[in-house]
């Protein structure tokens, strides 16, 4: 009896092992739901996201593109240029000049501390007049000396004194004749060291090699100057100095296109700082060497005249010309507009630019003219001053948000 009421007690018993799978299975599910939402949401931000963007402004044609050959970037430099630096280590006490200023040749820039230099200056003098008095006593010894030697050899003539005195005679002669040899030869090293000395002294005064103008400052008094080393040319070094009357623009140009260069060639300069103004040049030299990074030689451009309130290092364009122009020439345009070959790209049969306009994109088709450098002409296509892609990619979609980038920038 007890045994089978066991057993009805047991058959009613509910087992619970099988609900800890049950819960950990639901556990599951629930987090690779979560893990498929975060994963959409994570993809649709990353499809959504604007793409980055370089851009370039279409521009109107400037004076004498025409007759130009070929074009090339470049910066204004100057024939002299120099970071000025005692030739001296020492102590600055001075600088005289400041940055703007303009400077003559010879004019002193700064001054070193020179005690030093004036106390070895001083000892050399010494040293000198020491010299030079050894000097006359071996002069004058050496004057008794052979005065002695020629009444000796009258005297052994008339056998009146022995052949011993008379060659102690020579002897002493000879003596005073090297003596005042070295005196010589000393007095003629203390004269190249009281030169070395004072040179060593005017070292401590800094003049400017070559009229000028002072760009930099590049150190105040109580600062301690070596010589500038050749590898860290800011090293040791006082003031800029550049020769504004020598401005150029050196502008890096194609080994390719190279052969189409040559000295004396019109040209003519467009500088950043003064985008409305064209200023004429010719070709000065070419740089016989390439740089192998950029496969670009130098060629440096002078002004026929040099524009006031030009500067080092502005950014400036140089177009070659295939003939020199007129001087009316450089205020014509020729109504063509300008933008960067890498621009234009072929759709649909037909050549397009992307616009930016509100930061979306715009495809608009444009009417291309001949290559001019890296540029090319427009003869129908966008305003000038509007916003076109450098060289765009498969991205891009009308009506597609995009983040600007300048070129160059």
């Amino acid at each position: 009896m007890a045994q089978a009421q066991a057993q009805r007690l047991d058959a009613l018993r509910i087992d619970r092992s099988a609900h800890p799978r049950r819960r950990h299975g639901r556990r599951w599910l629930l987090w690779g739901a979560l893990a498929v939402v975060l994963a959409l949401v994570v993809g649709s931000l990353v499809v959504g996201r604007a793409p980055s963007v370089r851009v370039a402004e279409v521009r109107e044609a400037r004076p004498g593109e025409q007759q130009t050959e070929l074009s090339a970037a470049g910066f204004v430099s100057s024939r002299r240029r120099s970071i000025i630096a005692p030739q001296v280590a020492g102590r600055l006490v001075e600088v005289a000049v400041d940055e703007g200023d303009a400077v003559k040749k010879g004019q002193v820039l700064a001054r070193l501390d020179d005690r030093d230099a004036r106390v070895t200056a001083a000892r050399a003098r010494a040293e000198l007049q020491a010299a030079e008095q050894r000097l006359l006593a071996a002069r004058a010894t050496g004057t008794r000396a052979r005065s002695d030697l020629a009444r000796a050899e009258r005297l052994a003539q008339a056998q009146v004194i022995t052949r011993a005195s008379l060659e102690e005679s020579q002897a002493l002669a000879q003596a005073s004749s090297a003596e005042e040899m070295a005196a010589s030869a000393q007095l003629t090293a203390a004269r190249r060291a009281v030169e070395a000395a004072e040179l060593q002294l005017s070292h401590t005064v800094v003049r400017a090699p070559f009229p000028g103008t002072v760009v930099r400052k590049l150190a105040d008094e109580g600062a301690v100057l070596a010589p500038a080393a050749l590898e860290q040319e800011n090293i040791g070094g006082i003031v800029e100095l550049v020769d504004l009357g020598a401005l150029e623009v050196e502008a890096e140009v194609s080994e390719e296109q190279l052969p189409r260069i040559e000295v004396g060639q019109p040209a003519l300069i467009f500088l950043d700082a003064y985008p409305d103004r064209t200023f004429a040049g010719k070709v000065r030299s070419i740089r016989p060497a390439i740089d192998r990074s950029k496969a670009t030689a130098d060629v440096n451009v002078e002004f026929d005249e040099i524009p006031p309130g030009v500067l080092p290092d502005m950014g400036s364009r140089v177009a070659f010309l295939k003939e020199e122009l007129p001087p009316e020439a450089l205020t014509k345009k020729d109504g063509a507009l300008r933008v960067p070959a890498s621009a234009v790209v072929p759709s649909e049969g037909q050549s397009v630019v992307w616009v930016v306009q509100d930061g979306r994109l715009k495809r608009q088709p444009v009417q291309v003219g001949e290559k001019v450098g890296d540029e090319v002409a427009l003869a129908q296509g966008p305003k000038p001053g509007t916003q076109v892609v450098v060289s765009p990619d498969e991205r891009l979609r009308t009506g597609r948000k995009v983040k600007v980038l300048t070129e160059g920038g």
